[in-house]
């Protein structure tokens, strides 16, 4: 059991839990079929087990430095060779999954999988930082799309929306520890825009993604991503000012999350109306 309670705490619930999520409302939003939908959660969903294990397996050095007691790995309470089994078992069953249902829902399966590896590898402490999280999340509605029915590319909203959304996550997520993340050398892209530019970044990238959202989804749609768009856009502005009046910590955060979640919905309700 404290094996298993210390996996559940490495694969980053949150995060996980919101990804996989998103998938379902795609699968829905697209009119998969629900047999192939749960293959599909399932997929993304150990997708995102596998990129959670081989991040704090790989940090467990620095996240042992920094004191985190929330990291098992490197608190000794989970075995580095369980995290990596587990995680290469669940990022070899996630494209085999994806396979199985047609092979391009494989190959974006892949590109979603190896996005968030590359990170963890070490683009986290480069510029290339972001381009990981809006390619990652760009290709969930693809792979999302080519299990549909049609099984075809997505509009090109969707896939900006999603990119975008990917992108937000990366910078509010950051945001509480950026002070920390300097100290100990990651540059990632957040950490160069710093502080004072993260707020305004995630601002411009809820503005860019509710445009895109109102013109791709179309004047039928407006009455309900209209008001989404101004919901996002709103607890966006709240969450900027917060961090740039205040030190960042996690209302700012949730209130970027809250944000992604509102366009995440509008996304879905703008793909089905």
């Amino acid at each position: 059991m404290i094996i298993i309670r210390a996996l559940v705490a490495a694969i980053h619930v949150g995060p996980t839990a919101a990804v996989t999520v998103l998938a379902a409302l795609l699968a829905v939003a697209m009119s998969v079929p629900w047999s192939t939908g749960i293959v599909v959660v399932l997929a993304v969903f150990l997708n995102q087990v596998s990129v959670g294990l081989s991040n704090d397996a790989l940090d467990a050095p620095r996240d042992l430095q920094a004191g985190r007691w929330d990291k098992p790995i490197a608190q000794g309470v989970l075995p580095p060779g369980v995290a990596w089994s587990v995680a290469g078992g669940a990022a070899l069953a996630s494209v085999i999954l994806s396979l199985l249902i047609h092979p391009l829902v494989g190959l974006w399966q892949g590109v979603f999988l190896l996005a968030g590896w590359a990170y963890n590898l070490g683009l986290k402490a480069t510029l290339w930082s972001g381009v990981c999280y809006a390619l990652g999340f760009g290709a969930l509605p693809v792979l999302v799309g080519y299990a549909s029915p049609s099984a075809e590319f997505p509009g090109w909203w969707v896939v900006f929306v999603a990119a975008s959304l990917g992108l937000s996550a990366h910078f509010a997520n950051v945001l509480p520890d950026l002070a920390v993340d300097r100290e100990q050398g990651v540059r990632g892209l957040p950490q160069r825009i710093g502080r004072d530019g993260v707020p305004g970044a995630l601002v411009g990238l809820t503005l860019a993604s509710a445009v895109a959202l109102l013109v791709g989804a179309g004047f039928e749609s407006l009455p309900y991503t209209a008001p989404a768009a101004v919901i996002a856009t709103g607890l966006s502005v709240v969450g900027a000012l917060r961090s740039r009046m205040f030190q960042p910590g996690a209302l700012p955060f949730r209130l970027s999350m809250a944000a992604a979640l509102v366009m995440a919905l509008a996304l879905a309700l703008g793909l089905v109306l």
